[in-house]
């Protein structure tokens, strides 16, 4: 079986170490990035592979790094987390294609949960 990478994108450094930790105990491979700009920075990432990522960062938001890469081979499925978010932001972010959207502080089941179904999305290519 291939990896199972789980990519983060949060500008929050303590935030960022956290998932990292708690993914990575879970067994997936995880690479991190301070923002979308790191993000595009790196080559594309072959499934399956998912993001986890930021809805409010400066700079590029979430939705316009989802917007950035649709249709891209760097369009992964993504899990969005948040702060600062309500039900609107959930049902926006989940009719965009967001396979779960989670609020900060994150249930770590349901994060993982989020994680697993993203990756069976991202191995049967959708």
């Amino acid at each position: 079986m291939a990896t199972r990478k789980v990519l983060v994108v949060d500008d929050d450094a303590s935030v960022r170490k956290g998932l990292q930790r708690l993914i990575r105990a879970a067994g997936y491979d995880v690479e991190t990035f301070d923002g979308g700009a790191a993000y595009l920075a790196r080559p594309a990432q072959e499934p399956p592979a998912c993001l986890v990522l930021d809805i409010r960062m400066p700079g590029m938001s979430g939705f316009e790094l989802m917007q950035a890469v649709a249709g891209t081979p760097r369009a992964l499925p993504i899990v969005f987390v948040s702060g600062h978010g309500d039900e609107e932001m959930r049902a926006q972010a989940m009719g965009a294609g967001a396979v779960e959207v989670l609020f900060k502080p994150l249930d770590e089941r349901a994060l993982l949960a989020a994680i697993d179904k993203a990756l069976e999305r991202s191995t049967a290519g959708g």
